[in-house]
Formats: structure tokens, C-alpha cells, sequence
């Protein structure tokens, strides 16, 4: 599974920009005094129109086709894509989480494609990869962009500085990704900035220049207050996987840990909204009990309540569980078992995957077993 599977986004940013003008009257000829202990008349002020960090001020389709060199008509927008128009994915819940974490966490995330035009690289499936033009900007994370490395491990090597903004790093890399792509800071304001297939150097620059300059004229965004995570080891402990699935010495990892695989702004928006994504797996190399994942997202209600688990397009097939939560699902698909569950406004999703199968019923318990202690602990 990876994160450019094509499932709908969970989660929709709209564009809202409004303007007054307000005007006050005014006299001419000789002044009046006032009565006694009136106020006194408005003068003439104008109140500035609020301009929203959205998608509609940061990559409207015009700026996207001028990335591209496209028509803005021939443009779509791939967060709208239909089920119908998607393959069953077994990460299809997971990915509607993570989806949805980036969006609580701050991130702005807009992105334009086009139909294939025979120019993107071949895939490993022999499609090709679609013209595509994406801007992601996540407010007050200058600490988290000074922090992370520019050349992140994720095959575009060799960034280089670059004028733009406050700082920047940029890099055009064919054949492996055939893209430009940009890290920039405006400010306080982490700006990812990306253009497929590869563009010149000078007409990604070009592009990148407008991106910052849509960021610099925005309104200023509140700082959130950063929510408490719950680690790992406090939602199962070794003796819950062995007696749940029969995994013994097991080893926990926190994925949402800053690392070599977490320091992009992507990772950094998932972790402010408070996502804990955990895994567990067996330090017995002859063990078949596979492994088990652990996904929590709060402040996810509403994302339920627009994407059920059984109206993800999933491979997995599930139905309704009782006794859990306020809200469940389970199923079993090839050698996997999920189990998800809504409490309050916390999203639980554990999974657990075996040879030849998973156990529905371990995965059960270890969801009933990692709630508790969710709840318990946040």
C-alpha cells in the first residue's frame, strides 16, 4: 500500500474570501459642533478583506496549468475521483485516516492533474504517471522545517538552495521521479511545492515564485495547541498480542516517531492532529503469527460519519460489531483481519495479518484491549 493510492481525499478545503467596504458619511460647507454629548461621527475606513491559506489561494487551476504548460481546461482535480473509478484496496481505512490527519493537523493539501499525454514515466504496472502539479503549506512549522533535512531519503537527492522565500531547497531529478520539486520557507509557513513530469529548472522556478507570493499575501494562521500522544507500549503490551494472536516476543514501533522516514511535512501535519500509528511484530523468527498495526486518530467523528469503514472501497468486507465503542466494524480479507471502532470522537483501527489467514476474533480483543487504554491515557 502506499500513500499515492488513488482513494478519495476524506476530507475537502473550501475557499472563502470576503470584502466590505464600509463608508461614513461626511459633510461639506462650514462644520456643524456637535450636540452636547453626542458621539462623535465616523471618519471614512476601509476594513481589508480576509484572505483564506487554502487551495483556492495557493494552486487555483490557472497556476496549476501554468505549472504544467497545460490547458486549464484539460485539468482535474484526482481528489475527486469516484469509487467507481478506484480499485478495492485493503488500505483503503488507513489511508482515509492519514488522509483526514494531515487535514486536522493544519495542512493545506492541493493538487491538479491531467490525462496521460504520453510524456510521464512508464510505472511498474506500464502506466504512466500522470501530469501532476501539488502544493502542500502547513502554518507556524518554521522549527519543524529547520529541523528536518532538506534531502529527505525519498529518491530526489541532491536539493540545492535556492531564492525563494525565507529559505529554500530545490531539485529537478529525472528518470526516477521526472519531477522539480521545492521546500520552502515563507516565513513561519512550510511550503512543499512539486511538478510532474520534470519541467526546466527556470519555469519551476517561475511556478514556485507565484506559489510564495499567494503564501505571503495570506492572513496569518492561529498556532494549535499540540495534542498529547498516547506511545505505543501503552495501547498492547507484549502479553495482550500473545494471548489475543498468538505472537510471541513481540516489538513494538511508533511510526509517527521523527525519523529518517518521518521529517517531511507530511509526517509533521499527521503528528500534530495527534495520529498514532503503531505496529507489532514477532522477534521469533519461526513465529507464523504475522504482525498487528495499531491506527488512532481523535478529533474524527465527523470523518467517520463521511466515510464509514463499510463504505471504504476495501478489499475487506465488513460488517457491523456490537459491544464496542459507539460504533464498529469488523472483517476478514485474504490474510488480514481489521477491526474498527468509533468512541467519542477517537477513531480506532487495528489490524492483524497471519499466514494463512488472521484471527477475527484475536483482532477483537486487541481492539477492545488498545481502546481501553487509549481512553485510559489520552
Amino acid at each position: 500500500m502506499t500513500r499515492t493510492s488513488a482513494l478519495a481525499r476524506s476530507a475537502t478545503l473550501i475557499c472563502a474570501l470576503a470584502s466590505a467596504l464600509v463608508l461614513s458619511g461626511c459633510s461639506l460647507g462650514s462644520a456643524v459642533p456637535p450636540s452636547p454629548g453626542a458621539s462623535p461621527a465616523p471618519s471614512a475606513t476601509a476594513t481589508a478583506a480576509p484572505v483564506a491559506l487554502d487551495c483556492g489561494l495557493v494552486l487555483p487551476v490557472e497556476r496549476a496549468a501554468a505549472g504544467l504548460g497545460l490547458p486549464a481546461n484539460s485539468l482535474f482535480d484526482p481528489s475527486a475521483q469516484t469509487a467507481a473509478e478506484q480499485q478495492p484496496n485493503g488500505g483503503a481505512t488507513q489511508i482515509i485516516m492519514q488522509d483526514a490527519a494531515v487535514a486536522l493537523g493544519g495542512l493545506v493539501d492541493c493538487s491538479w492533474s491531467a490525462p496521460d499525454n504520453g510524456t510521464g514515466r512508464l510505472t511498474d504496472d506500464g502506466s504512466r504517471m500522470l501530469p501532476r502539479v501539488s502544493v502542500r503549506v502547513l502554518p507556524n512549522a518554521a522549527a519543524e522545517f529547520t529541523a528536518s533535512e532538506p534531502d529527505t531519503d525519498d529518491g530526489l537527492r541532491g536539493l540545492h538552495p535556492a531564492d525563494l522565500g525565507d529559505t529554500a531547497y530545490v531539485a529537478c531529478h529525472p528518470p526516477e521521479h521526472d519531477s522539480c520539486r521545492a521546500e520552502i520557507l515563507v516565513g513561519t509557513t512550510w511550503v512543499n511545492a512539486s511538478v510532474s513530469p520534470q519541467p526546466t529548472e527556470e519555469s519551476f522556478m517561475a511556478f514556485a515564485r507565484t506559489v510564495v507570493a499567494a503564501v505571503q499575501a495570506a492572513d496569518a494562521v492561529p498556532a494549535a495547541t499540540p495534542l498529547k500522544r498516547v506511545g505505543c507500549d501503552a495501547l498492547l503490551a507484549p502479553a495482550d498480542l500473545t494471548d489475543a494472536v498468538g505472537m510471541p516476543d513481540s516489538q513494538s514501533t511508533d511510526y509517527e516517531v521523527p525519523g529518517t522516514y518521518t521529517s517531511g511535512i507530511h509526517p509533521v501535519a499527521e503528528s500534530r492532529s495527534g495520529l498514532l500509528h503503531c505496529g507489532w511484530s514477532s522477534t521469533d523468527t519461526g513465529a507464523l503469527s504475522g504482525g498487528v498495526l495499531v491506527t488512532v486518530l481523535p478529533g474524527a467523528a465527523s470523518v467517520w460519519r463521511a466515510s464509514p469503514p463499510n463504505r471504504a472501497n476495501s478489499s475487506i468486507r465488513f460488517d457491523a460489531l456490537t459491544g464496542l465503542g459507539d460504533e464498529a466494524y469488523a472483517g476478514c480479507g485474504g490474510d488480514t483481519c481489521e477491526v474498527d471502532v468509533l468512541s467519542g470522537d477517537a477513531w480506532v483501527l487495528v489490524k492483524q495479518y497471519a499466514q494463512p489467514t488472521g484471527s477475527l476474533d484475536g483482532t477483537k480483543t486487541l481492539a477492545a484491549t488498545a481502546l481501553a487504554n487509549y481512553l485510559a491515557n489520552r
